[in-house]
């Protein structure tokens, strides 16, 4: 069988999401973070262009300084400083549960462990196996599979469809995607839609100082970015699954969830913040139970009588 026809094979007819619960499926859910910490490619670039920069050279683009690739290192340039990864398969009583939950960083890794750690991953994951993202398509993939090639890796069988970085009908649930009407709605940050659902999001900094902390040398700190996100995804997930799987209801998936999470990462920064969700969620819970049961017995006939 050829390559071609083995990704033809992954393609996933649309209407198997018809009935969802037909058979066990998986999810790996993943983030990384990514910033330009070794400027030797951009340096090669700029001898390609022969420009040599200077404190008023405008680009012959006209873009700003800020947008000039010339003077800013763009994404082919990035390295990968953390990427972070959950593996979600059927739970019995109905949506998911966490399987794995692995993070690889510069602080122990090099970038190209990082990626062989990743695809080491893909090939132990149960087969038919989904990938599952916020706008992995347009971002992570793309930065992923450059340095993959920069290392000179093979995608594991079963996951070549991501060489084409996620065209077509394959096996990846992009939620910025699925979520935004087929990207067709206007663009809007992850931090905007988890707020949007109540879900516990960019927990540990502000997402624009992701870089800042890399080129600190603060690897852990990044590899607790990466797992927020990927925490956070997986609860958007299971909110999606919820509209194909009725068998679970959502406040008891999320409690899954997050008390796995607790028990596999221990001391992590965000582990307070989800803990005090979990409570303020739980009170709340209270709170309507206790309003339903005084209507109830507000308006309950009197049977007696």
């Amino acid at each position: 069988m050829s390559m071609y026809q083995q990704v033809s094979q992954l393609e996933r007819p649309r209407r198997e999401h018809v009935r969802y619960v037909d058979r066990v499926r998986s999810y790996l859910v993943f983030d990384l973070e990514s910033a330009v910490i070794d400027l030797a490619g951009h340096e090669r670039y700029l001898g390609m262009e022969r420009w040599i920069p200077g404190k008023r050279k405008k680009s012959r683009r006209g873009h700003k300084p800020e947008e000039c690739p010339l003077q800013t290192p763009r994404w082919p340039f990035q390295t990968i400083a953390a990427l972070s990864a959950m593996v979600l398969t059927d739970h019995e009583e109905g949506n998911l549960q966490v399987m794995r939950f692995v993070t690889w960083s510069l602080a122990k890794h090099t970038e190209e462990e990082i990626v062989c750690g990743f695809l080491q991953l893909l090939k132990e994951v149960p087969t038919g196996t989904e990938l599952a993202s916020w706008g992995a398509a347009w971002n992570d993939l793309p930065i992923m599979i450059a340095a993959a090639m920069r290392y000179g890796l093979s995608l594991p069988q079963g996951w070549e469809w991501m060489a084409w970085l996620g065209g077509g009908r394959v096996p990846h649930v992009d939620l910025a995607r699925v979520l935004g009407g087929d990207s067709k709605m206007k663009p809007c940050h992850f931090a905007e839609y988890a707020a949007a659902q109540n879900i516990p999001a960019k927990m540990i900094i502000e997402p624009h100082r992701a870089a800042e902390l890399i080129k600190a040398g603060q690897f852990d700190l990044v590899e607790q970015v990466a797992e927020g996100d990927v925490i956070a995804e997986a609860l958007l997930l299971t909110r999606w699954r919820k509209l194909l799987d009725s068998r679970a209801e959502t406040h008891v998936v999320e409690e899954r969830i997050l008390r796995a999470v607790e028990e596999l990462r221990p001391g992590r920064g965000y582990v307070l913040e989800l803990q005090a969700h979990r409570a303020a969620k739980f009170k709340l819970a209270m709170a309507r139970a206790v309003d339903d049961q005084c209507k109830g017995n507000l308006w309950l006939p009197d049977l007696a009588a």
